[in-house]
């Protein structure tokens, strides 16, 4: 089967599971479909663009529930401001302060939402940070240790949080990036271990450490070591390896998790200091979220992929060339 069929395939199972019977749809005057499923949901990295796009996008396609969006900064005026924008669904969506790299507020967020619903039905892992690299040892080790802090051990923090008190059908969708492909990783025996589908995540954990050390400004041998300049790449990488070993952890636990689903996604929106071709507007990219969110139960794939704006799955962990028809620059 040629890879153009391939993809056809892939895409044909993923709209089967965003149509399949087992949720009660109706039609929105938005044109899609509105879930009247009760649904709690969890957005980090909600303050603006696609994460903002995100909390709105999913009060407009549940017909009940309640969405938690998260800022590091201060929430009141966002509050104020999204429950205006959603006319009469305000009392869906309410913001709270939450920092990805602190523990103590991550939890103390989860105990807030399950002392009043028990459990999350949807994690949507935003939150996220870029830099520009840059040249001088010192300034790209701090860009280094920030970026990794908030894209993958940020992100991990959350997952690791709410992963107890998800229902047995919970979606998790990771927002990752088109500069999280393999292909981008210079050296080829480290493209082959965070490629491989055996790849542990204390090994992940290593590699990512093993980055982050050669990148010191004592040693500043990155490079010759065979890892790029680019900390976000590394750190989208890593959320795409992370994302398909975070799904087979949960497949191994049994009954209990099996119904879970974590897909990684690459919304496709305008990024201020990334360059991208035929950039999506937040509210566009925010509706391939939100579907990758709202995957019906039971759904067999896609399962710890790598989804495309269009919702095709990308093969991420191939260290050869991007997927085909899809033009971009880093």
């Amino acid at each position: 089967m040629s890879l153009s069929s391939l993809r056809l395939v892939s895409q044909a199972s993923f709209r089967q599971c965003l149509l399949a019977p087992s949720i009660l749809l109706v039609s929105s005057r938005r044109g899609f479909k509105e879930v009247q499923e009760k649904k709690v949901a969890v957005v980090t990295g909600a303050s603006r663009g696609v994460g903002y796009a995100t909390a709105k996008e999913l009060c407009n396609r549940l017909s009940s529930g309640h969405v938690y969006c998260t800022s590091r900064g201060a929430t009141d005026h966002l509050d104020t401001i999204i429950k205006q924008e959603m006319g009469q669904k305000a009392p869906m969506v309410e913001f709270h302060h939450m920092e990805v790299t602190d523990i103590t507020s991550i939890i103390g967020l989860r105990n807030k939402i399950f002392n009043k619903h028990g459990q999350i039905d949807i994690l949507i892992n935003n939150a996220g940070m870029y830099f520009p690299p840059c040249d001088d040892p010192t300034e790209h080790f701090c860009q280094v240790e920030k970026t990794l802090q908030i894209n993958y051990w940020g992100l991990k923090n959350v997952c690791n949080a709410f992963l107890p008190m998800l229902s047995n059908t919970a979606r998790i969708v990771n927002m990752s990036s088109h500069l999280g492909h393999l292909s981008l990783i210079p050296d080829k025996d480290i493209r082959r271990e965070l490629g491989d589908p055996q790849l542990t995540e204390q090994q992940l954990d290593s590699l990512v450490l093993q980055y982050k050390n050669h990148c010191t400004a004592f040693h500043d041998d990155f490079r010759a070591a065979g890892w790029p300049r680019c900390a976000y790449t590394v750190s989208k990488v890593a959320v795409n390896a992370y994302t398909r070993i975070l799904q087979g952890q949960l497949e191994t636990r049994g009954n209990e998790y099996e119904g879970v689903i974590v897909n990684s996604i690459h919304p496709g929106s305008h990024h201020s200091k990334i360059s991208q071709d035929s950039p999506l507007t937040a509210a566009e990219a925010a509706k391939s979220v939100v579907n990758t969110a709202l995957l019906a139960h039971p759904c067999q794939h896609p399962r710890g992929k790598f989804i495309w704006h269009d919702l095709k799955i990308v093969n991420w962990d191939k260290g050869t060339s991007f997927a085909v028809g899809i033009g971009m620059s880093a």
